[in-house]
Parts: structure tokens; C-alpha cells; sequence
């Protein structure tokens, strides 16, 4: 009897893995191939990670993480997850509206008095958010500079964003990292921590981020990938730029499983109730497919299905990263690239890379 029981487990046993192995069952050599060919291009280099709740189910890495010394990039490489930062800057004021802190619909005034009071008392915390603020844009010689204080959000402030809006805050989408620099200082100023320390202990510490934090040039960062261009058949080295400047911006670096963590937190709520996730992720009526920090739209894929989608880019020279979330599927998709490509950013319009994995995850 005893041996009949075991054999009927063992039965049963397996029965469930090959349940399990085919729960999530798509064509991985499609996926390969895809990323193979965009690496052969020069449109991809880097790593992509997909996974449905729990369970990671294609990871792979492609082309090199450094190409002076050939080192391959791997699961735990190190990349410039640029405009991705704003997702995580967003997450940190939304954790302050839920604890009754900060309110969307309070203006900049309220929060930074020593802020211009004729334009920062026009501009609602909700218009920096969906980068519709209407501040003047950052020039460009302010990302290359080697001056400490354009690091300083005080300075930064008081130096470029005291002019005239350059439109009525609300009314239309300008993507301008100066939106996220001041929402950064906003966290700081009402939480009365520097951003670096509310972003670690608010989120990065919780969620097991181990792999995750912000670059300065200086810092010597174990793992970390060098970026590249790609013109005529050539690699080419990035050009220079201050990261530590972009802030609370586009400043962050991260793994694809330290992401995986991040996504999965997102969809289960596990730092953010339902409620305020669901409004950080809702696309504004005046703005089309803009949210807070983040971008949602719907997109018809092979099987039929239109679903909808909320992603985050990234790009900061040499380097292109791209996070998008299936709610509805319980997926999310990871692509960080250190070489300078456009095909991680035409999900919305049914082509590139990213659509072309996620179109393969979602066949039947």
C-alpha cells in the first residue's frame, strides 16, 4: 500500500510540474532569435527579463557590457536606468499623498515658498508629475557640467526655473527633466531627508533592491556597464555627460532583477495601496496616454487581445531602458540596453523589439 501511495504521489507529482512547465508555455527560440538579431544589428545590447506575478519567465543577456575588455553583459549587470528614475520619484510622492502629506492638487508654492510664488503657485503637483508644468527646459550645457552645485536641486531651481512657464501648466504634455528635479526636492523638503535616503529607505531597503542607487561620475560601481553607439557598423563610446546632474530624474542605476522586484511591487501594492497606484498609473484626460511618471495606452497584439499597457523609458546617452507593465496579464517586461536604440521605444505602435517579445509572451 505503501508503495502504491508514493507511486501515486510521484504520479500526481508530476502531473503538477508539467502543469506549472506549460502554465507560462510560449516560444522561447522566437524570443531568442528576436533579441539575437537586434544584438547583430547593433539595436540591442544588454538584458531583458519578462515575468508573469512570481516567476521570471524568459531572462536572457546579449552582447557586451563592456567592449574595450569584451566583457559580456550578464543577469547581474549594472545599468543607467535613466528616465526610469522618474517612476521611482513618482512612488515617492504618491507615498507622501497617501500618508496625507502632500496633496496632487496643492500647487509648488505650497511646498517650496522660496520658489518664483508667480509661477510655482500656478503649477499643481499633479502638472509636474505628468511633465505638463509648463517650467522653462533645462539647457543642454547643464547636463555636461562639472559643477557641483547643478547637482543641488536648491541650485538648479534658483539658477534656470525663476523664468516666465512657457505655457499654462496642465494644458499640454513637454517632457522636461526639471519637472522631476523640483518634485525631488519637494520629497526631500516635506519628508526632511535628502532624496537619496528617502529613495533607499522608502523603497529600495523594503523591497530588497540590493543592486539599485544613484550614480555620481565618481563613484566606482561594481558591475556597472559602460554605454555605446552604433552609426555605419561602428561602436562608438558615449559621450560625456554629468549623471549626477539628472537627479531625481534620470540619476538611478539597477539590474533587471532588481526591476523584477520593483514591478512586482507595483502590481501586488506591496508599498502603495490599490487605490493611489491606480491614480498614479491613469492617464490624464487632457494629456492622451500621459500618467503620473508613467505613460498608459492600450495596443492590439497577435492574438487578438488589446491590452493595456504602462511603461516607463529611458535614455541617457549610450544607454536605453524600457519597463512596461501588463496589469491586466500580471506581466512585466524589462529591457536594459547600454547600446543607444529606438526600438525599445514604438511599443504603442505595434513594432520594435519590445513589442515583438511581448507579442511572442501573449501568443497562442
Amino acid at each position: 500500500i505503501q508503495n502504491l501511495m508514493k507511486t501515486k504521489i510521484c504520479f500526481l507529482t508530476l502531473i503538477f510540474l508539467a502543469i506549472v512547465s506549460t502554465a507560462h508555455a510560449f516560444n522561447r527560440e522566437t524570443i531568442a532569435k528576436l533579441i539575437d538579431d537586434a544584438n547583430k544589428k547593433g539595436e540591442f545590447s544588454g538584458v531583458v527579463l519578462v515575468a508573469k506575478g512570481d516567476k521570471i519567465i524568459y531572462k536572457s543577456a546579449v552582447g557586451q557590457a563592456n567592449r574595450e575588455w569584451k566583457i559580456a553583459n550578464a543577469a547581474n549587470t549594472k545599468f543607467r536606468i535613466c528616465s526610469i528614475t522618474k517612476q521611482f520619484t513618482a512612488m515617492l510622492v504618491m507615498q507622501l499623498v497617501e500618508a496625507g502629506k502632500i496633496d496632487l492638487d496643492k500647487t509648488v508654492a505650497d511646498y517650496l515658498p522660496e520658489f518664483r510664488r508667480e509661477t510655482a503657485s500656478r503649477i499643481k503637483i499633479r502638472d509636474l508629475l505628468a511633465s505638463a508644468s509648463g517650467l522653462p527646459s533645462l539647457p543642454d550645457d547643464f547636463y555636461v557640467s562639472e559643477d557641483a552645485k547643478m547637482a543641488d536641486a536648491d541650485y538648479v531651481i534658483k539658477t534656470y526655473l525663476q523664468k516666465d512657464l512657457e505655457f499654462a501648466p496642465g494644458e499640454k504634455f513637454n517632457y522636461n527633466n526639471a519637472d522631476f528635479i523640483v518634485l525631488g526636492k519637494i520629497v526631500a523638503t516635506v519628508a526632511g531627508k535628502d532624496y537619496e535616503t528617502i529613495l533607499r529607505e522608502k523603497i529600495l531597503q523594503p523591497l530588497g533592491m540590493k543592486n539599485s542607487g544613484l550614480l555620481k561620475n565618481d563613484a566606482v560601481i561594481e558591475n556597472l556597464a559602460s554605454g555605446y553607439g552604433f552609426k555605419d557598423g561602428k561602436y562608438s563610446r558615449e559621450s560625456f555627460l554629468q549623471i549626477q546632474n539628472f537627479g531625481a530624474a534620470g540619476a538611478m542605476y539597477s539590474t533587471a532583477e532588481d526591476l523584477f522586484l520593483w514591478d512586482r511591487a507595483l502590481l501586488a501594492n506591496k508599498i502603495l495601496s490599490k487605490k493611489y497606484t491606480d491614480e498614479m498609473f491613469a492617464p490624464l484626460p487632457k494629456l492622451g496616454f500621459v500618467a503620473l511618471g508613467s505613460w498608459t495606452y492600450s495596443t492590439k497584439f497577435a492574438d487578438g487581445k488589446t491590452r493595456k499597457l504602462t511603461e516607463r523609458q529611458g535614455y541617457i546617452n549610450g544607454f536605453c531602458a524600457l519597463n512596461i507593465i501588463a496589469p491586466d496579464d500580471n506581466i512585466s517586461a524589462i529591457f536594459l540596453s547600454n547600446t543607444e536604440t529606438q526600438t525599445l521605444f514604438r511599443t504603442y505602435a505595434a513594432q520594435g523589439l519590445s513589442y515583438q517579445v511581448l507579442n511572442a509572451i501573449f501568443e497562442k
